[in-house]
């Protein structure tokens, strides 16, 4: 793999950004890694073993105004441009209630406030910095936009958590429209289920019972390779990856299309004339 190309990494300090980060260091990939937790984000790069031109460490706080663009600025000012955004930051159940498994809550106990905090950390920042990149992955006529969401049933039965990935799956076929055809891909990549990471281990689910984060390993290298090309609006679920099959196989049967497609009525869209 090209070592030109640049991955911005969200939430890379723990969990699926570190393995993620660690897998497209190992690739190649110069990374810049993000998150509020500096320690971390200098941990996983002396875990990676890479040189210190190939990895940056940008800490930063997501719900702060002006904070996605200091990130993207400070990014492009260590490596010149971002080919790749992996929004894998994210915020859960747990931050709410760490004991929600056995004592869930319903949608009217959430308070406004932190209804607004899902949104902004899950849905609307990794908007924001898609927004930031795309321009400059169009013009040169390759790119990739990642968004981890969750797994669909999740965003039917967990109040704010679930509405926020969904709105991000949402967000995610529309960025693949309106970058179809121009040389950048935008596909969801969830691990399939529960997880190791941060947040599920915070709720106390033993590990053997969740899927393990280096699932997303496979994923995200291929993601960020020219194999890729052309490969948009899906919806990749990690856990099925085969690593036995060549790796475009695997992505074929690990992948569907992404949002909602297919399901129910499609809506009648109005016929508009341009103006003249």
């Amino acid at each position: 793999m090209s070592t030109s190309r640049v991955a911005l990494v969200t939430g890379a300090g723990r969990g699926l950004g570190r393995v993620m980060a660690l897998a497209l260091l190992k690739s190649g990939v110069r990374v810049a890694l993000t998150s509020t937790d500096a320690a971390s984000l200098r941990e996983t790069i002396r875990a990676s073993g890479a040189p210190e031109r190939q990895a940056v460490a940008i800490p930063c706080d997501l719900t702060k105004d002006g904070e996605c663009e200091r990130l993207i600025r400070s990014a492009e000012e260590a490596f010149g441009q971002i080919d790749m955004l992996v929004n894998n930051a994210g915020i859960s159940t747990d931050a709410i209630r760490p004991d929600y498994l056995a004592n869930p809550f319903r949608f009217w106990e959430v308070a406004p406030a932190i209804l607004d905090r899902f949104f902004l950390i899950n849905s609307t920042a990794p908007y924001v910095l898609a927004s930031l990149v795309a321009r400059g992955m169009v013009e040169r006529g390759w790119g990739r936009i990642v968004n981890n969401t969750t797994s669909l049933d999740t965003m039917l039965r967990v109040p704010a958590y679930g509405g926020s990935k969904a709105a991000l799956e949402a967000h995610t076929a529309v960025m693949a429209n309106d970058l179809a055809g121009t040389g950048v891909t935008a596909n969801v990549l969830v691990p399939g289920g529960a997880a190791v990471s941060r947040m599920t281990m915070s709720l106390g689910v033993p590990e053997a019972q969740l899927i393990p984060a280096e699932v997303m390993a496979a994923p995200i290298v291929w993601l960020a390779s020219d194999r890729s090309n052309g490969v948009t609006g899906r919806r990749i679920i990690a856990r099925k990856w085969d690593v036995s099959l060549p790796p475009d196989e695997a992505a074929r049967l690990a992948s569907d299309p992404v949002a909602w497609t297919g399901y129910g009525t499609q809506g009648v869209q109005p016929t508009v004339t341009a103006r003249k």
